[in-house]
């Protein structure tokens, strides 16, 4: 039995539900409340220790991080493959699945300054000191010590968006010989680097231009035009709440 703890359309939870739905698996949905901070509760935090969202489960046993996530599905489940045929090929494929994880760092720097920003402003100082205290990995407690304390700083954004435009200008170069990442076979690497473009397009949108990464955008329209990828980058396909009016912490609790 397949089990996929996931918060709809973020970053990662995008990329394994596609990998699901292009390997044409079941799985039951479960889904997470990011915005009540879901992942923070303690019956959660006992399948990932680190609180983010997507984790597997199969038959009882969570795989966390979609890099690993991805590959796990795709030794369990290898047909239909999204593994290139060559060595050399699934070498570049692999440099794009961790340079989607690499990229991805600078932009939750971004999003957190432009989404989650404002739902911290709301929290008063008990639940602020409620949320620090149930998030477990030091990093990440102290990047929202940063928005409990009033926000990233100018110079963090500019170099997360610096090095999100830098990533992506290499990935318009590797795109070359397309019309995938790894030429003409579609792959991993493909659905991992599409949740990054996807959501740099919402961030910043000057980024994923003509003028900046020709080929990126071409890619990126070969994308949205799968079957799988229009049905998970469509709100609504799973539970995808809307952010409520007020705020609340519950979720922790």
């Amino acid at each position: 039995m397949l089990e996929l703890y996931h918060s709809g359309l973020t970053t990662c939870s995008k990329q394994i539900r596609l990998v699901l739905r292009e390997k044409g698996l079941d799985y039951e949905s479960r889904y997470i409340e990011l915005w009540n901070y879901e992942n923070l509760n303690k019956d959660y935090l006992k399948i990932n220790e680190i609180g983010v969202v997507p984790t597997l489960v199969h038959d009882g046993v969570p795989i966390r991080n979609s890099f690993v996530i991805a590959e796990y599905i795709e030794d369990v489940f290898p047909e239909p493959s999204l593994l290139p045929s060559t060595a050399l090929m699934r070498a570049k494929m692999r440099l794009w699945t961790w340079s989607a994880d690499d990229i991805h760092l600078s932009a939750t720097a971004v999003t957190y300054n432009a989404n989650l920003q404002g739902m911290v402003n709301e929290l008063s100082l008990e639940d602020k000191l409620v949320m620090l205290d149930a998030t477990p990995v030091p990093d990440r407690r102290a990047r929202w010590q940063k928005l409990a304390d009033g926000g990233i700083d100018h110079l963090e954004l500019d170099t997360a968006l610096a090095k999100i435009k830098w990533g992506l200008e290499r990935f318009d170069e590797a795109l070359e010989e397309g019309p995938w990442v790894c030429a003409d076979e579609y792959s991993l690497g493909d659905i991992m680097m599409l949740s990054i473009v996807h959501r740099t397009r919402e961030l910043a949108p000057e980024i994923v231009s003509e003028a900046v990464c020709p080929r990126v955008v071409a890619w990126r329209e070969r994308m949205m035009a799968r079957p799988a990828v229009e049905w998970v980058y469509t709100p609504g396909t799973e539970e995808t709440p809307k952010r409520p009016a007020g705020k609340s912490i519950s979720g922790i609790k």
